[in-house]
């Protein structure tokens, strides 16, 4: 059975990864939800105004009471501005397998911000929640988001035709993951801290 926690703030040493709330809807429309190239290979479509980016916030803030829901806002220790987000899901209960997720803001494309906030959400999945396995995708169009998945431990496991339709169509895709088993051959783990956090 995995045990769920919910959306508990996680700090490394550049990061703290805490729940959205309404307040972040200006960053988050302004610094990629609105950008045509970080959206290119999404299922999302980039919003038209800002008022689709509180909607979608706001069904967020609403799910926050589930303890199955985790949704982080990626934010730079002294600044509490949004820069990316990242999302850690369930596929599959009784097989304990979950899935991940995660966009950034292309001022902050290359500085390695969104695999090191991946490796402790890995972590927290693995061992606090319970997942044995965790797995994410990405399209072939896009080798950087594989790139990140591989710097925070997931092993590539193979080529799936036409895994999703993004916005650009039908998206041949990469698919990697990683158990529980792996983690102790992680290399460069980032200290965490977890605290619970109160919307």
């Amino acid at each position: 059975m995995l045990t769920h926690q919910g959306t508990s703030e996680i700090k490394t040493k550049r990061l703290l990864l805490r729940p959205f709330t309404l307040a972040d809807a200006h960053a988050m429309y302004h610094g990629w939800a609105s950008d045509a190239d970080v959206s290119r290979y999404m299922r999302w479509q980039c919003h038209k105004d800002v008022a689709e980016t509180e909607d979608t916030i706001n069904r967020w803030v609403a799910a926050y009471h589930r303890p199955s829901f985790y949704q982080w806002a990626l934010t730079l220790i002294g600044d509490d501005t949004p820069v990316g987000c990242i999302g850690l899901f369930v596929l599959n209960e009784s097989d304990h397998c979950g899935g991940v997720a995660y966009c950034i803001g292309k001022a902050y494309w290359g500085q390695g911000i969104v695999s090191e906030a991946l490796r402790p959400v890995l972590t927290f999945g693995l061992m606090d929640v319970g997942f044995n396995r965790i797995e994410a995708y990405h399209s072939t169009q896009n080798p950087a988001s594989g790139r990140v998945m591989e710097k925070a431990g997931m092993h590539f496991e193979g080529l799936m035709r036409q895994k999703y339709r993004s916005i650009m169509g039908y998206e041949d895709s990469r698919l990697y993951a990683i158990l529980r088993e792996d983690l102790d051959h992680t290399a460069d783990e980032p200290e965490i801290k977890l605290e619970p956090y109160i919307v």
